[in-house]
């Protein structure tokens, strides 16, 4: 008879293979542009943030500086091209006594009390920012000021649990976001894969009335946001679904989902290119066994008491090989226009990508896990 612990570690590398085969993505259409990628090509900026990791999404201000960008230890921090270096913004509006903690740290069991800046957007009239924070939900900094505040007041009954993406309407000052669980927290995410969680929510705060409103709920894992450049639609990508969704605001379609592609990846964040169209970073493939996990109650029991870590680590050593697709960019109707593929040894560096935002000639590369923002001229 095999040991119960041998058993379970056989059973546990069966599972996180299994689970590496919907984690990497090696695809693309033959028919479309692709920007080849190697470690040559792009410059990796190193975030010098005290030890803390993971540009996950990037802003720049009003006067085009920046990028901005959110770090694992709740902090915002700023780009200095001329000067090479990184300056603190902000710091999440947390209790005095762990700011000096919670700096550097990259430990997601901290997460909930140092705060974890996802999703930023810059108020181009104002000159806020919004941040929308993973555990204090969505949030503020204004001008001249070095924290972030709340911003919006929770739904009775209903506290913001995942705050993700965040968008502005720059006429009206109205503000968009997505809280992809009401369920599970950040650190949790596989959970909310894996089980088909749908309690995401597409939600809107007007400044003017001080209100929050529920646009969309039931969405499964509901994750970045854009507006199209005219103000009459939002593009909301549903990570486990593979999805991206179009939300009008304008026409006589307002108040309307729809589908606008299905991506072979799990996307992320969603950025509108200069060039038309819109920059969708994916994370990883969406295969069978995210499918079957849904469908199947023990395959996703067994899948759930691994360590996200474990699987992330795992995964990292079967998905090295090849080319992988990390980011797509879309037409206004979903059609692929370009895909960024990375193969060699940039495929050990761009392991998971959550965004692109293109500026400038300039493509910003950015990522949850990653130490560094990547930069690739056009």
């Amino acid at each position: 008879m095999v040991p119960m612990n041998a058993r379970l570690m056989v059973l546990t590398a069966a599972v996180a293979a299994a689970t590496a085969l919907f984690l990497s993505l090696d695809s693309r259409s033959d028919d479309v542009p692709v920007l080849e990628i190697g470690e040559r090509d792009v410059e990796l900026i190193t975030v010098d943030a005290g030890g803390a990791v993971g540009p996950e999404s990037v802003a720049f201000d009003a006067d085009g500086e920046g990028p901005y960008t959110g770090v694992s230890d709740g902090r915002v921090i700023k780009w200095l091209p001329l000067e090479r270096r990184w300056v603190e913004h902000s710091s999440a509006g947390i209790e005095p006594h762990l700011l000096d903690s919670c700096r550097g740290s990259k430990d997601t069991k901290r997460e909930q009390e140092c705060g974890r800046p996802l999703g930023l957007k810059f108020n181009s009239r104002t000159g806020e920012l919004y941040v929308a924070d993973a555990y204090l939900g969505l949030r503020v900094v204004r001008p001249g000021e070095n924290m972030s505040r709340p911003l919006v007041p929770e739904l009775p009954g209903s506290p913001f649990s995942f705050s993700n993406g965040v968008e502005i309407d720059h006429e009206t000052g109205v503000i968009y976001f997505t809280e992809t669980s009401t369920r599970f927290q950040r650190r949790e995410f596989l959970n909310i894969v894996i089980t088909g969680d749908n309690t995401g929510r597409l939600l809107k705060y007007d400044p003017k009335e001080n209100k929050v409103e529920v646009l969309v709920d039931g969405l499964c894992f509901p994750n970045g946001l854009a507006m199209s450049n005219d103000g009459s639609y939002l593009l909301l990508a549903e990570t486990t679904t593979g999805k991206i969704l179009r939300y009008w605001l304008k026409t006589p379609k307002a108040s309307t989902i729809e589908e606008v592609a299905q991506l072979p990846g799990f996307p992320d964040n969603i950025k509108m290119s200069p060039r038309g169209g819109f920059w969708v970073g994916l994370h990883a493939k969406r295969g069978k066994i995210a499918e079957w996990s849904i469908s199947y109650p023990l395959l996703r029991k067994l899948i759930l008491k691994l360590p996200a870590q474990r699987i992330q680590r795992i995964t990292s050593f079967l998905t090295g090989f090849g080319r992988q697709v990390i980011a797509l960019r879309l037409s206004e109707d979903g059609k692929t226009i370009e895909a960024m593929s990375v193969h060699g040894d940039a495929r050990k560096v761009f392991k998971s990508i959550s965004e692109v935002e293109e500026k400038d000639g300039r493509l910003w590369i950015g990522s949850v896990l990653s130490p560094f923002l990547g930069l690739y001229h056009l």
